[in-house]
């Protein structure tokens, strides 16, 4: 499928002509990036509004000393540079592709001041952030109340690709919020279980209806 005919159906699938009260279509692109490569820049003014439509993304900031830290992941759909958009005076966060994500990337150097004077745009965005809010109290009330074997189960799920887990411990245990010993420790736990095989590569999903039930423990 040509590009233009992907972003046609693209466009179609989520009903993005429909977010806005004018004609969009002379102001996006398709936008494709590669697993580890950088949707959204730190501390650079956004240009562009991206709708993430196929995929899945990583928030993350960079502290001082250098230690990365992992907010949250986006999933479809999802804007991306939403908050920067809407305050141009707020600190861009990093955004990197977790896996290829297919963007709808919408050119506000071009239609800045139109989307941000659409109220049938800005109505979106205001539910979007709703459930954004929602999700992130989901997200810390779980952290409060379940155990790390249940939440680390969830994202290794999340994270894993083509059956392997491998992502950095410390962004791991940032994110779940345990010690790094904590996190070693359920990890090889996961491994004695059967769960998972540690190997120099990284950890192989052995058993993934187990991770699943765990995770489905949390959900009710």
């Amino acid at each position: 499928m040509r590009e233009e005919e992907k972003l046609e159906e693209i466009m179609q699938r989520y009903h993005f002509r429909e977010f806005f009260s004018f004609d969009i279509r002379p102001y996006v692109s398709l936008a494709v990036f590669e697993p580890g490569r950088l949707i959204l820049r730190e501390g650079q003014r956004v240009t562009r509004l991206y709708y993430l439509v196929e995929g899945r993304a990583k928030l993350f900031t960079t502290l001082k000393n250098g230690r990365v830290t992992l907010f949250n992941f986006y999933e479809v759909p999802s804007f991306l540079g939403d908050m920067e958009l809407l305050d141009p005076e707020s600190y861009t966060k990093g955004v990197r592709a977790h896996t290829r994500c297919y963007c709808i990337a919408l050119d506000l150097t071009r239609c800045g001041d139109r989307v941000l004077n659409d109220p049938k745009f800005l109505r979106v965005v205001c539910l979007y952030l709703g459930r954004k809010i929602n999700n992130s109290a989901r997200n810390n009330a779980q952290n409060q109340n379940f155990p790390l074997k249940y939440r680390l189960a969830s994202y290794i799920l999340l994270t894993s690709m083509e059956g392997w887990y491998t992502e950095p411990h410390t962004e791991t245990a940032e994110y779940l919020k345990v010690s790094y010993r904590h996190l070693l420790y359920v990890l090889a736990q996961f491994c004695r279980q059967g769960l998972l095989e540690h190997t120099p590569e990284g950890y192989r999903i052995k058993n993934r209806a187990g991770l699943k039930a765990l995770e489905e423990e949390m959900q009710g």
